[in-house]
């Protein structure tokens, strides 16, 4: 039979830097790289579909929250970098994109929604419903997101209850089993995770900084622990991504290194 989800690709658009020590209790004197992840699959029926759209340039603007943004959270991101960019070296052009599934709404996640006028966007209710208490704390740039965006937007509610995951309540975006959407609190209120059956795959966005640290969860320090939106939640996300990768899942989070999530999609 053939496959449905015939291809996936990795794109890391831009970075953040931070001081592992200055994250971690009991962490090394080391300074990382934190890729800003995105991902392309290739549906047999769909067509492509982007998993987030990583960083804009526009963040290097002089505007105060962006000043204080690269402060907190220092950013390196080219014009090559881009996904759009990356895209069309690849012969693909970002009107081909007919679907984009936003995991949440953070800068490093957002930042060329406006690049792709062809596609349907993808959220969690909850996240979405986030958009509507937009402040700095919960980090929501309105200005990247399109003018008809919520007009494009399915809010969906993952509520089905599946064997393949059950973790979590998903759902079965295409009715074929090929992507179950499910939401994790913590990070961000409803961050969207995908779980790609075929693939024994889960996308889980920025439930952890990377899965390396993932072990570090409760060393996390009082400033990172600021930036969470429920701290509570967040170690039951971390606690059940976990679970996942001990049942034999194979998993990636958003900022784990390139090298990391090259060798677990080949």
């Amino acid at each position: 039979m053939q496959p449905i989800i015939e291809e996936i690709s990795y794109f890391a658009c831009g970075s953040c830097t931070n001081h592992l020590h200055w994250m971690f209790k009991g962490a090394p004197k080391e300074t990382r790289t934190f890729p800003a992840g995105v991902f392309l699959i290739k549906h047999r029926t769909q067509g492509y579909i982007l998993y987030d759209t990583g960083y804009s340039t526009a963040l290097y603007q002089n505007r105060w929250k962006y000043r204080l943004y690269r402060q907190i959270n220092p950013i390196q991101v080219t014009t090559d970098q881009l996904i759009d960019h990356q895209l069309r070296q690849r012969g693909i052009q970002p009107e081909d994109i007919r679907w984009l599934i936003v995991s949440h709404l953070h800068p490093d996640h957002i930042g060329r929604l406006n690049y792709f006028p062809n596609a349907t966007f993808i959220m969690t209710k909850s996240a979405f419903q986030q958009l509507k208490q937009a402040s700095l704390k919960v980090l929501i740039f309105k200005e990247f997101l399109p003018t008809d965006f919520e007009e494009r937007t399915i809010a969906i509610e993952p509520n089905q209850q599946r064997s393949a995951f059950p973790y979590q309540p998903v759902a079965d975006l295409f009715a074929d089993n090929s992507l179950l959407l499910s939401a994790f609190d913590g990070h961000a209120l409803g961050q969207g995770c995908v779980f790609l059956p075929e693939k024994n795959l889960f996308l889980a966005a920025d439930i952890c900084w990377g899965m390396d640290l993932l072990a570090k969860t409760n060393d996390l320090k009082p400033i990172p622990r600021l930036i969470q939106d429920n701290m509570h939640a967040y170690r039951q996300s971390c606690a059940v991504l976990q679970q996942i990768q001990a049942d034999g899942i194979a998993v990636v989070v958003s900022h784990d290194s390139e090298e990391c999530i090259k060798e677990v999609l080949a």
